[in-house]
């Protein structure tokens, strides 16, 4: 009996390990990312006397958290291993449903600006300055172009590159952050016009750290395209 248990523990034992050591490197990289970006994302909020800037710290938080938890899930459960025998299209997918989503909402914000030139006396609201045409404007234009424009640009992407080199995504789970970094960068962005945290450039409104984020997350999938 006691040699049936023990065979039994060492069978368990050898099960977990191997499933840790079957854990793909580039989730492991992604994950001690995110921790160490949900840490700094606490430490630069913490510091800041800017009230705009801690707005947007408590966005990054909630979102690295939130990441951190489901990649912790994910790598328990073996569900970031691939099979390198079929195309990446999950990421397709999700890409597809997030371009038709944000061109609802940017054309919809396009209806709300348009209503406000027409019956402006009726549409103006002093007291919410989130809500008037300076500062949705804005979130119309970049909303259609980069929201939706971009995320159609990306699932497009990642499906032609697939087809035409008969490969699958490379960077396995680095897709995903691809497509996830570019929707917090959308929604940086969109709180930042109405919150008025912008550097007041015509199509390049979001902030410096904004724009940081945009390109570590893009550069990121051409650094990945390389390897």
């Amino acid at each position: 009996m006691a040699n049936v248990i023990r065979t039994e523990s060492l069978g368990i034992m050898n099960q977990s390990i191997a499933g840790q050591d079957g854990a793909p490197l580039d989730a492991l990289l992604l994950y001690a990312f995110t921790g160490l970006a949900a840490l700094g994302a606490v430490f630069a909020t913490a510091f800041s006397d800017d009230r705009l800037f801690r707005f947007h710290g408590y966005l990054l938080i909630g979102a690295f958290v939130l990441a951190f938890g489901v990649l912790t899930v994910a790598l328990n459960s073996g569900r970031l291993r691939s099979s390198e025998a079929h195309y990446s299209d999950g990421v397709i997918r999700a890409g597809v449903i997030a371009t038709m989503f944000w061109a609802v909402v940017g054309l919809l914000v396009g209806v709300v600006i348009a209503a406000q030139l027409t019956w402006p006396n009726l549409l103006y609201f002093p007291e919410h300055g989130w809500l008037n045409f300076g500062r949705l404007r804005p979130l119309h234009t970049s909303g259609v172009i980069f929201a939706f424009g971009g995320n159609a640009l990306i699932a497009t992407s990642f499906y032609v590159v697939q087809r035409t080199s008969k490969a699958r995504l490379a960077g396995g789970a680095w897709p995903w952050f691809v497509f996830w970094g570019y929707q917090l960068f959308i929604v940086l962005a969109a709180t930042g016009y109405l919150a008025g945290i912008t550097q007041s450039r015509e199509y390049a409104e979001p902030e410096w750290y904004v724009d940081l984020w945009l390109t570590l997350e893009t550069g990121s999938a051409s650094r990945r395209g390389r390897g």
